[in-house]
């Protein structure tokens, strides 16, 4: 079962959606799943078994209960418990930093736990949603515990703004076009964006356009070739580097694997 779930109305512009996701399976893993980058940071509380979690070029092991994922620019290995029950409480792409203090940065390709972050709170949550009887109570608690944290950030509507014109854009528009719509030098307003996303605005936009890319109605007839220069990569070169990176497959092989 999966189910999304939208935040309350104060919540919404840090907060993209909540997924809850359940399996009921004798098998104690379920084969892998590849993660690729997405653009956005989640948190995520496992009220069943935990998953096992495994970064490119490193071991396996098995998450805390209550995670916090921030920005990834490489693929994961996500092995979900045949017993699974977990929450995902998936940001916005500069959400994060409307609730945490420490620097966004520090998350970047990291799956840490919430108590190493902030010890006795997130101690305080996790018994909470252990204790909840359902989902729509663990909910309930995740929102007031974010609520309760919210900063206000005199820069967060410039880099809202500068993230739709990624986003309209499908990643196909450069930073100095962004920096001077939102009224900032080049250098500033990569250092804001960083700040704010956790990684600049051109790996971010990178991001966007390989989203797109894969998302793509399975039905599309274009050669790759074509594929690459409509969506801004320079050459089949560039296109094929990307994919690889983010993928660990070329993007033939992994438009076979769709198939």
């Amino acid at each position: 079962m999966i189910e999304s779930i939208e935040p309350i109305k104060i919540l919404s512009k840090y907060i993209k959606n909540y997924f809850i996701v359940e399996i009921d399976n004798t098998i104690a893993f379920l084969p892998n799943e590849r993660v690729f980058p997405c653009g956005n940071a989640t948190m995520v509380f496992h009220y069943g078994s935990p998953s096992k979690f495994q970064k490119k070029n490193s071991s396996k092991y098995i998450e805390p209960n209550l995670v916090i994922c921030g920005q990834q620019t490489n693929y994961y290995d996500l092995s979900l418990s045949g017993k699974t029950g977990m929450i995902l409480i998936v940001f916005r792409p500069h959400g994060v930093k409307s609730f945490f203090n420490f620097p966004i940065t520090e998350l970047l390709n990291e799956n840490l736990s919430l108590q190493d972050l902030i010890n006795n709170e997130a101690f305080e949550l996790e018994d909470k949603l252990l204790n909840s009887p359902n989902n729509k109570q663990r909910i309930a608690h995740i929102e007031n515990f974010l609520t309760g944290r919210l900063i206000y950030n005199n820069e967060f509507e410039r880099v809202e703004h500068a993230i739709k014109m990624i986003e309209n854009s499908k990643g196909q528009i450069k930073a100095q076009n962004i920096a001077y719509e939102v009224c900032l030098g080049i250098k500033q307003f990569e250092r804001t964006f960083s700040k704010y996303v956790g990684i600049n605005p051109k790996k971010f936009a990178s991001i966007v356009r390989f989203q797109n890319v894969i998302q793509m109605d399975s039905k599309d007839k274009r050669s790759l070739s074509q594929i690459a220069v409509d969506n801004g990569y320079y050459d089949q070169s560039h296109f094929n580097h990307d994919f690889k990176s983010l993928t660990d497959l070329t993007p033939r092989n992994f438009f076979n694997k769709k198939k």
